[in-house]
């Protein structure tokens, strides 16, 4: 019984360390972006138009490609990911 009890308080250590992490990184967004609603995203790994790169690797992480064309005025990025194997697909 002590050692099925040892198991339940490592876990709740792990559970307190992962919301501890969760709750450092919600103030560091907050002082880095200022903005409640679009750290709540970022937290939730959503993304929106109009987001910037540092938004996007914050919520996403580090994009498998970054396709770059230049054009005469401006600049813009792709940022691909890889697909998330854990979605599901239907075919018609």
């Amino acid at each position: 019984m002590e050692w099925v009890l040892g198991l339940g308080g490592l876990l709740l250590a792990v559970i307190a360390f992962v919301a501890w992490g969760n709750a450092q990184r919600r103030v560091r967004l907050l002082a880095r972006y200022g903005d409640a609603d679009a750290v709540e995203m970022i937290m939730q790994k959503r993304i929106w138009e109009g987001m910037t790169a540092d938004q996007l690797l914050d919520a996403w992480g580090k994009p498998a490609a970054i396709d770059e064309k230049v054009l005469k005025t401006k600049t813009t990025q792709v940022y691909k990911y890889r697909p998330y194997a854990g979605t599901a697909s239907s075919t018609a």
